[in-house]
């Protein structure tokens, strides 16, 4: 079978593909059960198992393979006038059949399981002002008392102590027993490494991600220490496949707050009060004030750090990074795009109500 036919095959098998996944999103419950509580966590721990222990990220070392074959391969098109145009035609459906094929296999479909809210037998993520102020005042009095338990004077940024590795080695043990009500969040095996493509993150905007096809979480490692512990809990987060930003956002949370350790709750409750305040002052800017003003200066300080770490690293391109990234939640079953990320808001206010 020559390569013509192969690569019709296969162009043929994308649309097959892409039928069944229409098929299989209006089927939570089928994916809840056969793949993410299936066939998924056997991959997810064969993966760790198998990259886990090299020491540098595989993932980006396949995507810049990745951009240096589509770099090629232009170049080949441009050399050959995209003569014979059908063969490119189906060589280029063949190639995205065999990506996309992988992808939803190795991770992709846990954007079709159930809400993890459902699994927590909540009716809705929805709530009022009032609970959201009041959710709000909550949880800047833990950061206020986690912030005075680690430095007595309230005017002082906190400064984790820990290495970037041994963040990795501690978000993984808080993993390992990890519970919600009866919902189990626990694995082990560590897969967790330092972005080699961590400038070009924060170029783009990005604290890290969950390589799909390695299984590897990998963690921006130029963002503000302070943020480290709880953006590292986030990405374990996609590896136990919640591939929902705001049910990611949520768990990594808990993996954080439930630590003995109190740089880790700190970052925990941090990114919570960060992600509340945000959610009044879409709507009121001077109720937003009135909050902000009642966290310590010192914890002031630490959201102004990270303000200035992203706005050193604006420039015109990060727009349409995440315009595309919000194009790809969407497209991936997740209906706010780029803003699920702060919808974490709706757990944090059903927890305590």
């Amino acid at each position: 079978m020559n390569n013509y036919i192969v690569n019709k095959v296969l162009s043929t098998f994308l649309i097959i593909q892409m039928l069944f996944i229409v098929l299989i999103s209006r089927h939570p419950e089928w994916v809840e059960k056969y793949y993410s509580n299936g066939l998924y966590p056997f991959i997810s721990r064969l993966l760790r198992k198998l990259l886990g222990w090299i020491p540098i990220s595989v993932g980006d070392l396949l995507y810049l393979l990745f951009v240096f074959i589509v770099l090629k391969w232009l170049w080949y098109l441009f050399q050959t006038r995209l003569y014979p145009l059908l063969e490119h035609i189906y060589a280029l459906g063949a190639f995205i059949s065999i990506v996309f094929f992988v992808f939803h296999l190795f991770w992709g479909l846990n954007y079709y399981r159930l809400p993890f809210y459902e699994r927590l037998d909540l009716n809705s993520l929805e709530f009022t002002q009032e609970e959201l102020l009041q959710t709000t005042q909550n949880h800047i009095d833990k950061l206020n008392n986690i912030h005075h338990l680690i430095e007595e004077n309230d005017s002082v940024a906190i400064v984790v102590p820990y290495k970037r590795t041994a963040i990795f080695r501690m978000a993984s043990a808080h993993y390992k027993n990890l519970k919600i009500d009866s919902v189990a969040l626990h694995f082990k095996t560590r897969s967790i490494k330092g972005s080699l493509m961590s400038k070009p993150l924060s170029y783009m905007g990005f604290s890290g991600y969950l390589n799909p096809f390695t299984g590897e979480a990998q963690v921006n490692r130029e963002i503000p220490k302070s943020n480290f512990p709880a953006t590292t809990c986030h990405e374990m987060a996609h590896q136990l496949g919640y591939a929902s930003e705001d049910e990611a956002n949520y768990i990594g949370y808990l993996a954080c707050i439930t630590s003995e350790d109190a740089f880790f709750r700190y970052s925990g409750e941090l990114l919570a009060v960060q992600h509340l305040l945000y959610a009044i002052v879409q709507h009121d800017k001077e109720l937003y004030r009135e909050y902000y003003d009642k966290l310590h200066v010192g914890i002031q300080r630490n959201i102004q750090q990270n303000r200035d770490f992203w706005d050193s690293y604006q420039n015109p391109f990060e727009p349409y990074f995440k315009k595309f990234y919000d194009l790809f939640l969407k497209a991936n079953s997740q209906k706010e795009g780029i803003d699920s990320y702060n919808a974490m808001v709706g757990y944090l206010v059903k927890n305590e109500h």
